[in-house]
Protein backbone atom coordinates (compact mmCIF):
# COMPACT_ATOMS: atom_id res chain seq x y z
CA UNK A 1 0.00 0.00 0.00
CA UNK A 2 1.40 3.38 -0.94
CA UNK A 3 0.04 4.96 2.20
CA UNK A 4 2.49 2.99 4.32
CA UNK A 5 5.50 4.21 2.37
CA UNK A 6 7.43 7.10 3.81
CA UNK A 7 10.25 9.37 2.78
CA UNK A 8 13.43 9.47 4.80
CA UNK A 9 13.54 12.44 7.13
CA UNK A 10 15.89 15.22 6.21
CA UNK A 11 19.43 14.26 7.18
CA UNK A 12 18.46 10.59 7.57
CA UNK A 13 19.49 9.45 4.10
CA UNK A 14 22.51 7.58 5.44
CA UNK A 15 20.33 5.65 7.86
CA UNK A 16 17.92 4.73 5.07
CA UNK A 17 20.80 3.54 2.91
CA UNK A 18 22.01 1.24 5.68
CA UNK A 19 18.48 -0.05 6.18
CA UNK A 20 18.16 -0.76 2.46
CA UNK A 21 21.44 -2.67 2.56
CA UNK A 22 20.25 -4.67 5.58
CA UNK A 23 17.12 -5.68 3.70
CA UNK A 24 19.01 -6.40 0.49
CA UNK A 25 21.47 -8.59 2.36
CA UNK A 26 18.64 -10.61 3.89
CA UNK A 27 16.94 -11.06 0.51
CA UNK A 28 20.22 -12.16 -1.04
CA UNK A 29 20.90 -14.70 1.68
CA UNK A 30 17.38 -16.13 1.54
CA UNK A 31 16.66 -16.16 -2.18
CA UNK A 32 19.81 -15.33 -4.11
CA UNK A 33 20.30 -12.58 -6.66
CA UNK A 34 16.90 -13.16 -8.31
CA UNK A 35 15.12 -12.28 -5.06
CA UNK A 36 17.07 -9.05 -4.68
CA UNK A 37 15.15 -6.44 -6.69
CA UNK A 38 14.63 -2.72 -6.26
CA UNK A 39 10.90 -3.24 -5.79
CA UNK A 40 11.35 -5.99 -3.20
CA UNK A 41 13.77 -3.86 -1.19
CA UNK A 42 11.51 -0.81 -1.42
CA UNK A 43 8.44 -2.79 -0.32
CA UNK A 44 10.25 -4.27 2.67
CA UNK A 45 11.60 -0.85 3.66
CA UNK A 46 8.21 0.86 3.30
CA UNK A 47 9.47 3.35 0.72
CA UNK A 48 8.91 3.88 -2.99
CA UNK A 49 11.33 2.49 -5.61
CA UNK A 50 12.49 6.04 -6.49
CA UNK A 51 13.68 6.38 -2.90
CA UNK A 52 15.94 3.37 -3.44
CA UNK A 53 17.22 4.81 -6.71
CA UNK A 54 18.35 7.92 -4.83
CA UNK A 55 21.00 5.71 -3.21
CA UNK A 56 21.62 3.08 -5.91
CA UNK A 57 21.45 3.93 -9.61
CA UNK A 58 20.57 0.37 -10.64
CA UNK A 59 19.91 -3.11 -9.31
CA UNK A 60 23.49 -4.02 -10.19
CA UNK A 61 24.85 -1.26 -7.97
CA UNK A 62 22.52 -2.31 -5.15
CA UNK A 63 23.64 -5.93 -5.47
CA UNK A 64 27.31 -5.02 -5.48
CA UNK A 65 26.97 -2.58 -2.59
CA UNK A 66 25.28 -5.35 -0.62
CA UNK A 67 28.04 -7.81 -1.45
CA UNK A 68 30.88 -5.38 -0.84
CA UNK A 69 29.46 -4.64 2.58
CA UNK A 70 30.25 -8.24 3.46
CA UNK A 71 33.57 -8.08 1.62
CA UNK A 72 34.66 -5.17 3.81
CA UNK A 73 35.12 -7.66 6.63
CA UNK A 74 37.55 -9.75 4.56
CA UNK A 75 40.57 -7.52 5.09
CA UNK A 76 39.89 -7.41 8.83
CA UNK A 77 39.94 -11.21 8.84
CA UNK A 78 43.10 -11.39 6.74
CA UNK A 79 44.94 -9.02 9.05
CA UNK A 80 43.73 -10.87 12.13
CA UNK A 81 45.22 -14.20 11.03
CA UNK A 82 48.54 -12.82 9.76
CA UNK A 83 49.25 -10.12 12.34
CA UNK A 84 52.07 -11.12 14.65
CA UNK A 85 53.17 -14.12 12.55
CA UNK A 86 56.96 -13.63 12.22
CA UNK A 87 57.51 -15.88 9.21
CA UNK A 88 56.11 -14.14 6.10
CA UNK A 89 55.53 -17.40 4.23
CA UNK A 90 53.48 -18.75 7.11
CA UNK A 91 51.61 -15.44 7.26
CA UNK A 92 50.92 -15.71 3.53
CA UNK A 93 49.60 -19.25 3.98
CA UNK A 94 47.29 -18.18 6.81
CA UNK A 95 46.07 -15.30 4.63
CA UNK A 96 45.20 -17.75 1.85
CA UNK A 97 43.36 -20.02 4.30
CA UNK A 98 41.32 -17.06 5.53
CA UNK A 99 40.54 -15.94 1.97
CA UNK A 100 39.29 -19.35 0.82
CA UNK A 101 37.29 -19.78 4.02
CA UNK A 102 35.68 -16.38 3.49
CA UNK A 103 34.68 -17.24 -0.08
CA UNK A 104 33.11 -20.53 0.97
CA UNK A 105 31.27 -18.84 3.84
CA UNK A 106 29.77 -16.16 1.56
CA UNK A 107 29.22 -17.96 -1.77
CA UNK A 108 26.48 -15.67 -3.13
CA UNK A 109 28.42 -12.48 -2.41
CA UNK A 110 31.65 -13.99 -3.69
CA UNK A 111 30.21 -15.08 -7.02
CA UNK A 112 28.39 -11.80 -7.63
CA UNK A 113 31.44 -9.65 -6.92
CA UNK A 114 34.18 -11.78 -8.46
CA UNK A 115 32.34 -13.41 -11.35
CA UNK A 116 29.34 -11.14 -11.98
CA UNK A 117 29.05 -7.94 -13.98
CA UNK A 118 31.69 -5.52 -12.81
CA UNK A 119 31.00 -2.16 -11.24
CA UNK A 120 33.51 0.47 -10.22
CA UNK A 121 33.11 -0.69 -6.62
CA UNK A 122 33.83 -4.31 -7.50
CA UNK A 123 36.87 -3.30 -9.54
CA UNK A 124 38.25 -1.40 -6.56
CA UNK A 125 37.60 -4.42 -4.37
CA UNK A 126 39.40 -6.82 -6.72
CA UNK A 127 42.30 -4.39 -7.01
CA UNK A 128 42.52 -4.09 -3.23
CA UNK A 129 42.60 -7.90 -2.89
CA UNK A 130 45.36 -8.19 -5.47
CA UNK A 131 47.45 -5.43 -3.89
CA UNK A 132 47.01 -7.05 -0.47
CA UNK A 133 48.39 -10.37 -1.71
CA UNK A 134 51.17 -8.63 -3.61
CA UNK A 135 52.26 -6.89 -0.40
CA UNK A 136 52.37 -10.26 1.36
CA UNK A 137 54.47 -11.70 -1.46
CA UNK A 138 56.79 -8.68 -1.28
CA UNK A 139 57.30 -9.37 2.44
CA UNK A 140 58.40 -12.90 1.54
CA UNK A 141 60.85 -11.47 -0.99
CA UNK A 142 62.30 -9.06 1.58
CA UNK A 143 62.78 -12.01 3.94
CA UNK A 144 64.90 -13.79 1.34
CA UNK A 145 62.41 -15.89 -0.59
CA UNK A 146 63.57 -15.83 -4.24
CA UNK A 147 60.73 -14.09 -6.08
CA UNK A 148 61.42 -12.82 -9.59
CA UNK A 149 58.26 -10.72 -9.87
CA UNK A 150 55.96 -9.88 -6.98
CA UNK A 151 53.21 -8.97 -9.44
CA UNK A 152 53.39 -12.23 -11.38
CA UNK A 153 53.67 -14.27 -8.20
CA UNK A 154 50.69 -12.50 -6.63
CA UNK A 155 48.70 -13.11 -9.81
CA UNK A 156 49.43 -16.84 -9.68
CA UNK A 157 48.61 -16.90 -5.97
CA UNK A 158 45.27 -15.20 -6.55
CA UNK A 159 44.48 -17.67 -9.32
CA UNK A 160 45.08 -20.52 -6.87
CA UNK A 161 42.90 -19.28 -4.02
CA UNK A 162 40.18 -18.01 -6.36
CA UNK A 163 40.12 -21.37 -8.11
CA UNK A 164 39.74 -23.21 -4.81
CA UNK A 165 36.66 -21.16 -3.98
CA UNK A 166 35.14 -21.34 -7.47
CA UNK A 167 35.58 -25.11 -7.60
CA UNK A 168 33.15 -25.63 -4.72
CA UNK A 169 30.62 -22.81 -4.52
CA UNK A 170 28.62 -23.79 -7.63
CA UNK A 171 28.16 -27.30 -6.19
CA UNK A 172 25.65 -28.55 -3.65
CA UNK A 173 27.14 -28.82 -0.17
CA UNK A 174 26.81 -32.60 -0.12
CA UNK A 175 29.29 -32.69 -3.01
CA UNK A 176 31.92 -30.74 -1.04
CA UNK A 177 34.83 -32.58 0.60
CA UNK A 178 33.84 -34.12 3.91
CA UNK A 179 36.77 -32.48 5.67
CA UNK A 180 36.44 -28.94 4.35
CA UNK A 181 39.06 -27.56 6.73
CA UNK A 182 41.62 -30.01 5.34
CA UNK A 183 40.69 -29.06 1.78
CA UNK A 184 41.12 -25.35 2.56
CA UNK A 185 44.49 -25.89 4.25
CA UNK A 186 45.82 -28.02 1.40
CA UNK A 187 44.49 -25.64 -1.27
CA UNK A 188 46.18 -22.71 0.48
CA UNK A 189 49.45 -24.63 0.81
CA UNK A 190 49.32 -25.61 -2.86
CA UNK A 191 48.71 -22.01 -3.94
CA UNK A 192 51.55 -20.65 -1.82
CA UNK A 193 54.11 -23.29 -2.74
CA UNK A 194 53.18 -23.22 -6.40
CA UNK A 195 53.36 -19.44 -6.66
CA UNK A 196 56.61 -19.10 -4.74
CA UNK A 197 58.31 -21.83 -6.75
CA UNK A 198 57.61 -20.25 -10.13
CA UNK A 199 61.09 -18.73 -10.15
CA UNK A 200 62.53 -22.23 -10.66
CA UNK A 201 63.13 -23.43 -14.18
CA UNK A 202 60.77 -26.23 -15.25
CA UNK A 203 62.46 -29.62 -15.41
CA UNK A 204 63.73 -30.66 -18.81
CA UNK A 205 61.81 -33.45 -20.49
CA UNK A 206 63.66 -36.78 -20.42
CA UNK A 207 65.79 -37.58 -23.41
CA UNK A 208 64.27 -40.18 -25.74
CA UNK A 209 65.86 -43.61 -25.41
Amino acid sequence: MTGSRVRAAKGQGGLLRERLLDIAGQLLEEGGADALTIRAVATSAGVTPPAVYLHFASKRELVHATCLRVWSSLFIELEAVSRGVPDPVTALHETCVAYITFGLRHPAQYRLVMDGEATEASRRNEDACFRYFRDKVAACHVAGVPVESTTETARLLCAGVHGAVCLLIPQEHDAWPRDIARFVTRAAASAVRGALLTHLRPPRPPCPP
